[in-house]
Formats: structure tokens, sequence, C-alpha cells
């Protein structure tokens, strides 16, 4: 891992340089510790989206369901708090009822949960993966996990990097990376993924209330082998989740006016 640690200081005097490190949170405008810039973000998306799509689960061969998915995921886009990246949307080729988003803005649904849903509750599902690219989560999440140094190696081969020992060892993380997603997010970051959902349906003109409906259809599942997905996480019980949803919606009446 040589490479990557050459990697790591040319990137850590940039980041010394520009003063990076303390960014303000888009979606709660709050300051935060965040070594990872939106252009590396974007490059670590981007690699990652590659090696888990070959190792893990296939894109689904379907135009139209894809064009569906991206007008409704760029319309939810339009309205969030977080619009200087361009997002990726991919339905994938499985059964599984699941969604989650890599950095960067590199979102998934999964086929299965896709055929359970109307255009609103799709609508819904996106609108929860996109509050976890605008509250950066899935960084925070994996720059916590895995460290600067690692990152700036997958940051690389998004950037094109061609090195066979740094594509290999990136390859090997990408299986770390999908599990530590998959697991889910914590208590927090879960409840203000939701409160943006409903944020943001309400201001792409879509029924807030679809975001209820896809926790009730949520709560019924299990996922599949033991694994607790992102979308499916019981941290916090979707009971919590479902009436905390109901008490933001509650505060956006149709009027726009947002109660206290």
């Amino acid at each position: 891992m040589k490479k990557i640690s050459s990697a790591f200081y040319s990137f850590l005097l940039a980041m010394l340089l520009t003063g990076c490190a303390t960014v303000t949170n888009p979606a709660t405008q709050k300051k935060e510790y965040i070594l990872i810039n939106s252009l590396e973000e974007v490059q670590i998306g981007r690699s990652m989206s590659e090696t888990i799509v070959k190792k893990e689960i296939p894109p689904l061969d379907d135009p139209a369901k894809q064009l569906a998915v991206n007008r409704i995921g760029n319309r939810i886009v339009q309205a969030s708090d977080r619009k200087e990246i361009v997002y990726h949307f991919m339905i994938l080729d499985s059964p599984d009822l699941n969604a989650f988003a890599l950095p960067g803005g590199y979102v998934y649904i999964y086929n299965g949960l896709l055929g359970r849903v109307d255009e609103q509750a799709l609508a819904a599902v996106l609108a929860h993966e996109v509050g976890h690219v605008a509250a950066k989560h899935s960084i925070k999440k994996l720059q916590a996990a895995l460290g600067y140094d690692l990152l700036m190696g997958i940051a690389l081969v998004g950037l094109g990097n061609k090195d066979p020992q740094l594509a290999e060892e990136v390859g090997r993380l990408s299986n770390t990376v999908y599990d530590l997603l998959s697991r889910g997010y914590s208590r927090q970051d879960e409840l203000l993924a939701d409160r943006l959902a409903v944020k943001y349906l309400s201001q792409a003109g879509f029924d807030p209330h679809a975001m209820v409906r896809v926790l009730e259809i949520l709560q019924k599942e299990k996922g599949p082998g033991g694994r607790v997905f992102e979308i499916l996480s019981t941290h916090p019980r979707m009971e919590e989740r479902i009436k905390k949803v109901k008490e933001e919606i509650e505060k956006r009446p149709k009027d726009g006016i947002i109660k206290k």
C-alpha cells in the first residue's frame, strides 16, 4: 500500500493548503470535520460503483424502468440541499427489497423494491437516499471506518489511475464498503434522512405521505440471509421512524408555511 500512502500525503498537503477539513454540511448547515471534498467524494463513489456492480449485483437491463427512475430521481435532486454534484440512479437486478447510496450521488434501488412501489413511493425511496447523500452520511461513515489513506486510494482509481496493485487493493475493499453501507446508519442519520425525504418530496411536488407508506411496507419485510439492509434497518425501529415522519409531515401544511 505504499502508493496509497504517497497519495495520502499529496492529498493531505492539498487539504492543508486549502483548509477544507471543516466544512458546512449542506443538509444541516452545521460545521463538520470532513476530510473528503466533493470532487474526491465523487471519485470515490465512481470507483466503488464500478467495483460493486461488477462483483455484487449487476444493473437491470430495462431502459424504460431506468428512464422512469432517472426522471423521478432528478426531480428530487432539484428539490434537494445538494446540487453541486451529478447524481446517478441505477436499478440493480435483484428481487430484494432494498436501496442504498454510495458517496458522491450514486443511488441504487433493487428491482424487487421497485416492483412493490408506485411512482409516489418510488420518489420517497429515492428522496430518502438523496437525503443521505445531501447530508454526506456515507462518506462520513467510510471516513470513520476506513480512514483518509484508503479513501484516497479509492479516489485515485475513480480518477482513472491504472496501477494494477492499487486497483487490486481497491477491489478488495468493495466488499467491505458494501457491507458497511448495507448495515445502515445511526439512529440520528436515519431520522435525518427521513426528515429530508419529507422535505424534498414536498418541494418536488410529490406526496410526503408516500414516505409513511414505504416504511409500512418495509416494516413487514426482512433482509435476506439475516443481513439488515440500510433502508430496512431497525435502528431506529420502524415504529419510531413512521411516527417521526408523520410528525414532520404535520409541520408542512399545504400553504407551505412550516409550523414550529
